[in-house]
């Protein structure tokens, strides 16, 4: 079953072997990166990243859609993991049976983005594109890890607004 849908740029890294793992019980990691899934090279980074308890597939968006339904049927604890919430959006829109909640960790700064939290910085089209998801009765939230403090997208959408 997919225990955790996240977004986290850096993809897999210390933070997410470390604590995303442990915290969630993960047995698989499904990255979803076109970019990822085209380079040979760092598909394989990412594969040798991986700790020895878990297992790793990596697809483009378009690889991903065919094969999502049996790791949301299945009995290991699978953490779905992208770079960007416009591929999460559009995940959801072709899945409507994946679990309802999405966990925004961190998403480093780039020219023409907005700080959302401490952490993570959107565009105006990942801003949409959470928004979208959050019109689909998604909860969306941000946090890096379990043990710190969660805040939900209603907070930071209002803060967009009045800031």
């Amino acid at each position: 079953m997919i225990t955790l849908i996240r977004v986290d740029d850096r993809l897999i890294h210390g933070q997410c072997i470390v604590r995303v793992l442990a915290d969630f019980k993960i047995e698989k990691i499904v990255i979803v990166d076109d970019f990822t899934a085209s380079n040979p090279v760092l598909k394989n980074v990412f594969l040798l990243a991986t700790p020895p308890q878990a297992k790793s597939v990596i697809f483009s968006v378009e690889e991903t859609k065919p094969n999502l339904l049996q790791f949301i049927e299945n009995n290991e604890n699978v953490l779905l993991l992208m770079r960007s919430p416009t591929v999460a959006l559009e995940l959801f829109k072709s899945h409507p049976q994946l679990k309802m909640e999405l966990n925004i960790g961190p998403i480093s700064y780039r020219p023409d983005t907005i700080k959302v939290t401490s952490y993570t910085y959107l565009s105006t089209e990942e801003i949409e594109a959470v928004n979208e998801i959050a019109e689909r009765r998604v909860r969306v939230y941000f946090n890096q890890t379990i043990d710190q403090k969660i805040i939900e997208w209603n907070e930071v959408k209002n803060l967009l607004r009045s800031g």
